[in-house]
C-alpha cells in the first residue's frame, strides 16, 4: 500500500468545507479481484449555474490532487438529455482513504457509506473551510446564510451549530425542514446579525462567481 502523504493545508482547509457540503469520498475504482481498491477519490457534483466555481476548485484548489480530466457535463452527451451537472474526481490517494475512515461510517440497513460530520469537526473547519462550505452547499435568506445540512442528523447539525458558534462568533439557529417526501430534516441559519462578522471571515476566500451568496 502507498504510505499516507498528509494533504497540504491549501488543499485540506477547503476540502473540509467541501466535506460539509456536496464534496464526497468514494472507494470507486476496483482491483482485479472486483472488490474496491484501498484507496478512494474525491468527488464532486455541482449545478451548471456554479460552472466559474468548479472550474476553480478543478485548476486552483485542488490541482495537486486532481487529474488533468475536465469537469465533464452530466448527464453524457450521448444520452441525448440536457447537462444539469458537472461532475468531477481526484486521483485516489491513501490521505483521502484516511479522511474517508473519519468521515463515513457503514450503515448495515443500507448496506452502503454514510457520511458523518466527525467529531473534532471544530479543529478541522478554518475560515477557507466554512468559505467553501457555503459555495458549495449555502445560499442566502434575506441577510442571512443558510447553509443545507438535511443529510446529517440533529446531533451533527447542533453540533456544528456550536462549532459557528464558539469557534466563528456567528448567530446560528436550526431550521427544521421537511422534504416533499414528509423526511424531516435541519439546516442552519446563520443571522442576518452575524453578517459583517461572517464577510470578514469568509469573503478573502470566496471565488468571485459565488458573491452573489454573500449579498456582493
Amino acid at each position: 500500500m502507498e504510505p499516507v502523504i498528509p494533504l497540504p493545508k491549501e488543499v485540506k482547509d477547503p476540502l473540509i468545507g467541501n466535506l460539509l457540503g456536496d464534496g464526497s469520498l468514494l472507494f470507486n475504482k476496483k482491483g482485479e479481484n472486483g472488490l474496491p481498491k484501498p484507496t478512494c477519490n474525491a468527488n464532486y457534483v455541482m449545478t451548471l449555474k456554479n460552472k466559474e466555481y468548479i472550474y476553480h476548485l478543478w485548476q486552483n484548489i485542488y490541482s495537486s490532487i486532481f487529474t488533468q480530466t475536465l469537469p465533464w457535463p452530466w448527464p453524457s452527451a450521448k444520452t441525448g438529455l440536457p447537462a444539469t451537472q458537472y461532475n468531477f474526481k481526484s486521483r485516489a490517494l491513501p490521505s483521502l482513504t484516511l479522511l474517508h475512515s473519519q468521515w463515513y461510517e457503514w450503515s448495515i440497513p443500507k448496506k452502503t457509506f454514510i457520511k458523518i460530520v466527525p467529531l473534532n469537526i471544530g479543529e478541522l473547519l478554518t475560515d477557507i473551510g466554512l468559505a467553501h462550505w457555503i459555495m458549495d452547499d449555502g445560499f442566502r435568506s434575506g441577510n442571512g446564510i443558510v447553509l443545507c445540512t438535511e443529510s446529517f442528523t440533529l446531533a451533527e447539525v447542533e453540533l456544528l451549530k456550536n462549532v459557528l458558534q464558539s469557534k466563528f462568533e456567528l448567530i446560528v439557529t436550526i431550521q427544521n425542514r421537511k422534504t416533499s417526501g414528509g423526511v424531516e430534516g435541519y439546516r442552519l441559519y446563520i443571522s442576518s446579525k452575524s453578517h459583517d462578522r461572517l464577510l470578514s471571515l469568509v469573503q478573502p476566500y470566496f471565488h468571485s462567481s459565488m458573491y452573489y451568496k454573500l449579498g456582493l
